[in-house]
């Protein structure tokens, strides 16, 4: 299947390209605004999808607006009009606005729809993700470029709200359509991708300052929430290279030793732990907070006992299969490394360890 893409080295030109690359029964051609309209000509007969992702939204003259948007897609709609090749083109929310930059995608919009039969005309929100173009007309790359390089950023209003669209997602759409699925919403004309984020900017200035605290430290972002998820590896997309590394603190005694790894505020945390041989670990309980107990080097004992009866048991784990064990609560329990050499033993808890409040009470296993 060979694919065109106009606008191949833009923000969602690339990212598809990228997408698509996964896939080796696609051939990509790519035009760019280097290019001469002549290798579109050229290819056309060839081409079984098109991806008119060429736009101009930031031109020193207006009237680059039309000859980038409209001018660029009539020539387009021309060319394949008897041809019946699916053209999918990104258009914008603001082709309903009266300004340059919208009447240029609504002039392209009819034209299109007047012209072709087999078309999908996609009313973009605000698209966000990595390789976008910072301090260009994306606020998300903006801040996130900024805020990453330690520039300041302006918030003229918090409570503007923007609705936003991950650029995976437009990906993983336009894909969709490309091997014949019906758009995932689609009003009268024109489709929408899906889902849609509507936030403040005060809300994204706040989260992606928290980021960049984050990353010299062991907490992480709550990434089990979507929109949080996308707008972090937004965020890390723009950080330089040298600032992806942070130091854990290494806690040694003559046990062994004990690492932090991964804290955060919903979740509990993630920590290591290697003991030497012979070592026991533990012998305490909680009343709330609970631990799962992950063997991942070595062999071990696991033992646990309620404090209110005689319930008990103990069992043997090693890394020849790993175990996830639930350490429950109101039990005493430790952890015995009864092989030959360290153990290292991962651990979730989850809860925050708080020194003023540890819920941790000593009790020996017997």
């Amino acid at each position: 299947m060979q694919v065109l893409i106009t606008g191949s080295n833009g923000f969602i030109g690339k990212n598809l390209i990228a997408h698509l690359g996964e896939d080796k029964d696609i051939e990509i051609i790519t035009y760019d605004k280097e290019d001469d309209f002549e290798k579109i000509k050229n290819n056309i007969d060839n081409i079984d999808f098109i991806f008119h992702l060429a736009g101009v939204n930031r031109p020193i003259d207006p009237k680059e607006f039309y000859e980038g948007n409209s001018d660029l897609t009539k020539q387009i709609v021309d060319l394949i009009k008897d041809k019946n090749i699916p053209l999918l083109v990104t258009s914008s929310i603001q082709a309903i606005r009266d300004n340059d930059y919208g009447k240029s995608k609504k002039i392209a919009e009819d034209y299109i729809i007047e012209n072709l039969s087999n078309y999908y005309v996609y009313r973009l929100h605000n698209v966000f993700g990595k390789w976008c173009r910072p301090n260009y007309n994306s606020v998300i790359a903006t801040f996130c470029y900024n805020i990453s390089h330690d520039l300041e950023i302006r918030v003229d209003n918090p409570e503007t709200e923007l609705e936003l669209v991950y650029i995976d997602d437009v990906c993983e759409e336009f894909i969709r359509v490309l091997k014949g699925n019906k758009p995932d919403e689609k009003v009268d004309n024109y489709c929408y991708v899906n889902p849609r984020y509507k936030v403040t900017l005060g809300y994204i200035a706040s989260k992606l300052k928290e980021f960049k605290e984050s990353m010299n430290s062991i907490y992480v972002p709550n990434t089990g929430n979507d929109f949080i998820k996308k707008l972090y590896a937004t965020y890390v997309s723009h950080m330089e290279l040298d600032k992806m590394v942070s130091t854990a603190v290494k806690n040694v005694d003559e046990r062994g030793s004990f690492i932090e790894l991964v804290r955060t505020y919903e979740n509990g945390q993630f920590s290591v732990s290697f003991s030497k041989p012979g070592i026991v670990r533990g012998n305490h309980y909680h009343h709330t907070k609970m631990e799962r107990f992950i063997v991942i080097k070595g062999k071990a004992k696991i033992s646990f006992k309620s404090i209110v009866n005689d319930d008990k048991y103990s069992f043997v784990v090693d890394d020849s299969e790993i175990k996830i064990v639930t350490i429950p609560v109101g039990y005493t329990h430790n952890i015995e490394n009864i092989g030959d050499g360290e153990m290292i033993l991962a651990i979730w808890c989850n809860e925050l360890f708080d020194k003023n409040h540890p819920d941790t009470y000593y009790k020996e296993v017997k």
